[in-house]
């Protein structure tokens, strides 16, 4: 946390998970009465009450690397935004995958196929170079503006009448706003927002 920056620490000591809960049932109460979403998408992004808790975060290790590091893991599944998450990822996804088909290998089978095409059309020469390179924190060190920023471009580009299904491009955004401002979470026992 201290590498990146990424978190800052929530210094009154208290446990931001009320706060949390109170900005995200505010979004959802405020989306459905101006009629941004219908009851059955309010339903669906509505927090479970029942299994309500602060997200908490773990680390892998990285065996893969020569230096062994770890690989920070925040785990919201039940966090108060955890369900605006899930809606937006399978809102979003299916156009998202759409957008980059033809440059997203999906697995090893799928890079052997777009390598043959790609020889096919007369692209792999005895010149092309292979390149990997590896992104070091690379969710902690996309800003939240610049995220959203991103993300407002993509929706307005892949939006049909300035709308994603019935939800508009703001409307959407509001809710990743309120994912990305409630991500809180406990270590060591302090809070991290």
């Amino acid at each position: 946390m201290n590498k990146t920056n990424a978190y800052r620490e929530i210094t009154s000591g208290i446990c931001p998970l009320a706060d949390d809960l109170h900005l995200v049932i505010l979004l959802l109460d405020h989306l459905l009465e101006r009629n941004e979403i219908i009851y059955e998408q309010y339903k669906q992004m509505y927090p479970n009450l029942k299994t309500l808790e602060l997200a908490h975060i773990y680390f892998n290790l990285k065996v893969h690397k020569p230096e062994m590091s770890v690989r920070p893991i925040i785990a919201s599944i039940n966090a108060p935004a955890r369900l605006i998450s899930s809606f937006l990822d399978h809102l979003l996804t299916p156009i998202y995958n759409n957008v980059t088909k033809d440059i997203t290998f999906i697995n090893s089978t799928d890079l052997i196929r777009k390598l043959k095409e790609y020889e096919q059309k007369g692209y792999l020469t005895s010149t092309t170079l292979f390149v990997i390179f590896d992104v070091t924190d690379l969710y902690t060190m996309i800003p939240r503006d610049g995220a959203i920023a991103a993300l407002r471009r993509f929706c307005q580009k892949y939006s049909i009448n300035g709308k994603i299904g019935n939800l508009k491009v703001e409307t959407i955004i509001k809710l990743a706003c309120v994912v990305l401002d409630t991500n809180s979470f406990a270590y060591k026992d302090k809070y991290y927002r």
